[in-house]
């Protein structure tokens, strides 16, 4: 997959559905510009505030019960200027997600919007994750890149709230590819910053920087010949692309699924990003690349 033929195809793509952009363009200012206004008003009560409470103090003024609420009220007005600009950002990106994401994905393998918690059979199967007890998809995507069919899911897993005082297990971007070739084998890579129990045997890759940063299961020593140092490269690019906090990989049989931890799986839709410069797409096409690059390199290697 060629990047800059992508990018010349999708800025192409999105000249082409120009109209549609510049009017959400439109409502994107019209919401930043309500928003900080608001924001800007409750930070300067805030600044009100302290001055009253600070000629309260030098003046030696303090009174009892005055004091107490102007302590409260600033808490309240500086919290509602800064809660203001993410409510306003999640509002944004419910609303991106809805008109604009199924416009900018269609050049982009076809992606579309799929319906939710899909592929919960999956993520049992890949043997990543002990237990979970609810499964949570902000939004998921599906396409096809050749014949490989992808899903993409901003995820979230979570415990009975009774059985852990952290139910959350996993949160963030789980990407699953069912490929045509079927290993018949299951292979497992997990960050050492997580759990390094398995059912399967632990394996030495010989890859210093995998042995190193990721714990290594396999069911059987048969067809493992794409563990080598440069699908370490591979997916150590996918882990900075996508700010992965951790990393985890399954090869079972013929699908792939990859389980990255961060805050923010797409990061794309942001309040505060114009929709109308192109270099701004380009870090959401990078995020592509990087899974289409990896199919391709599996795909030759076994």
């Amino acid at each position: 997959m060629n990047e800059e033929d992508l990018k010349k195809q999708y800025y192409g793509y999105l000249n082409d559905n120009l109209d549609v952009i510049n009017s959400f363009e439109k409502y994107r200012r019209f919401l930043l510009f309500k928003t900080l206004f608001v924001s800007f008003l409750f930070f300067l009560c805030a600044l009100i505030v302290v001055c009253i409470i600070s000629l309260m103090i030098l003046n030696s003024k303090y009174n009892p019960f005055l004091f107490p609420i102007l302590l409260f009220l600033l808490y309240v007005l500086l919290l509602k200027s800064i809660t203001g600009i993410i409510l306003a950002d999640r509002n944004y990106q419910q609303k991106f997600n809805e008109k604009i994401m199924p416009l900018i994905l269609a050049p982009v393998a076809n992606f579309k919007n799929w319906p939710k918690n899909k592929n919960t059979d999956s993520i049992i199967n890949s043997n990543l994750f002990q237990n979970f007890d609810t499964q949570e998809d902000c939004c998921c995507v599906f396409g096809y890149y050749k014949t490989t069919s992808l899903t993409i899911s901003d995820t979230k897993l979570t415990l009975p709230v009774r059985a852990s005082e952290k139910p959350d297990i996993f949160k963030g971007i789980i990407i699953q590819a069912e490929l045509e070739r079927n290993i018949k084998n299951h292979v497992i890579l997990i960050s050492k910053n997580e759990r390094k129990n398995n059912k399967f045997s632990y394996f030495k890759t010989n890859v210093d920087e995998i042995d190193e940063n990721l714990y290594t299961f396999i069911k059987t020593q048969s067809k493992i010949n794409f563990l080598s140092q440069q699908f370490w490269k591979m997916i150590e690019k996918i882990a900075i692309v996508y700010s992965a906090k951790s990393f985890a990989f399954s090869y079972h049989d013929n699908t792939v699924l990859i389980a990255m931890k961060q805050r923010k799986a797409l990061p794309f839709g942001c309040i505060f990003k114009s929709l109308l410069t192109l270099k701004n797409y380009d870090e959401y096409i990078e995020k592509f690349i990087v899974i289409f690059e990896l199919i391709d390199f599996i795909m030759t290697e076994n």
